[in-house]
């Protein structure tokens, strides 16, 4: 799995040497969304996501930084309870392809890579808590309309795949007010 990531990686530089790009902080803005992780149930996710320019016509580039965080009761058949939290933080870098739909109105796929800090933690008869870092791949696709003068929304479905507990599907949508 890091091997793909790294090959893509070295993809994405590549091509963005070779075209025209337009790097650089271009907008940035809030990120709500609900996430379907393998594991724990569903729950929603916060963050914020920044435009930073195209590396060609119509192939935008963005980062984004978001959280989650749920949690589940047990009880083992000999009666003793245990509280589990599941948290994550991850760091996405995503490039898609708009294509224009008429009016204002653009669609778009892409892909990304993601990194996951995850955590594992639980109490009851013994506690305790456990860390990762995971790396995950991602496709998605979505829609992006205007708002307002400087602003533009994204609504956006993510699945992500990678090692089993960075494993998951996003819904979210993206306020991104315009800095230029």
């Amino acid at each position: 799995m890091k091997k793909l990531a790294i090959i893509v990686a070295v993809v994405v530089s590549v091509v963005s040497v070779w075209a025209s790009p337009n790097i650089g902080l271009k907008g940035i803005g809030p990120r709500i969304g609900f996430v379907d992780p393998n594991g724990p149930d569903g729950t929603f996710t916060l963050g914020v996501v920044a435009d930073m320019g195209t590396f060609a016509e119509n192939v935008p580039w963005e980062i984004a930084a978001t959280w989650w965080s749920s949690g589940e009761e047990w009880r083992s058949p000999g009666g003793v309870e245990y509280d589990w939290s599941y948290t994550d933080i991850a760091l996405r870098t995503t490039a898609a392809y708009l294509f224009d739909l008429g009016g204002d109105l653009k669609a778009y796929p892409g892909g990304g890579l993601a990194l996951h800090f995850m955590s594992f933690d639980w109490e009851g008869y013994t506690g305790g808590g456990e860390s990762e870092t995971d790396i995950s791949i991602m496709l998605l696709g979505g829609f992006q309309f205007p708002i307002a003068e400087k602003w533009h929304g994204q609504a956006e479905l993510q699945f992500e795949f990678g090692d089993e507990s960075a494993e998951q599907t996003n819904i979210q949508l993206d306020l991104i007010y315009h800095l230029k």
